[in-house]
């Protein structure tokens, strides 16, 4: 290879590394703006809408507002097991008058747990019992999954409340 094919060679390999720095320069220039390493545009976000916070309604003021009559309708998935006749026992006991009763005062034969619990149903004590009734007393005899939605609790005790 002579001296002139050599520098033909240099001079094709050069003039490409020229030629890329030159698109690159140029894209940079297009792209970037003004030869800074900033956004030549903007984008326009709106603020986000702030995330509002979950209101919680004491359990008092729900059942305030509560429905006996909707309660009444909750407690058909009670009624397999309990009555609403005073002394009338089933699978479970009565629920004749249970707002403000001692807890395990029936003549039923109680789990230790709920035998042992003392002290009265509150309203209260019959909704953490009724959410889940396993948690609230952990041993019970009763296998019930609990009332879930707080508003059918709330139905569900405003009409124990009505049975005295």
């Amino acid at each position: 290879m002579n001296t002139m094919e050599i520098t033909k060679v240099v001079a094709g390999v050069s003039g490409s590394l020229l030629i890329l720095l030159l698109l690159q320069m140029g894209a940079k220039g297009y792209y970037l703006g003004k030869g800074d390493e900033e956004a030549a545009y903007t984008i326009e976000v709106a603020e986000a809408a702030p995330v509002e916070q979950e209101v919680v309604i004491p359990f008092s003021e729900i059942l305030a507002a509560a429905d006996a009559d909707k309660g009444q309708r909750v407690f058909a998935t009670c009624a397999a097991c309990h009555g609403v006749d005073p002394g009338v026992v089933r699978a479970g006991p009565s629920l004749f008058g249970i707002v403000d009763r001692p807890v395990g005062s029936e003549d039923f034969s109680y789990s230790d747990t709920l035998a042992n619990l003392g002290g009265n149903w509150t309203v209260d004590d019959l909704n953490a019992f009724l959410t889940k009734p396993s948690t609230y007393a952990p041993g019970t005899s009763m296998s019930f999954a609990g009332v879930k939605k707080e508003k059918d609790r709330a139905n569900l005790i405003a009409y124990l409340s009505t049975l005295q």
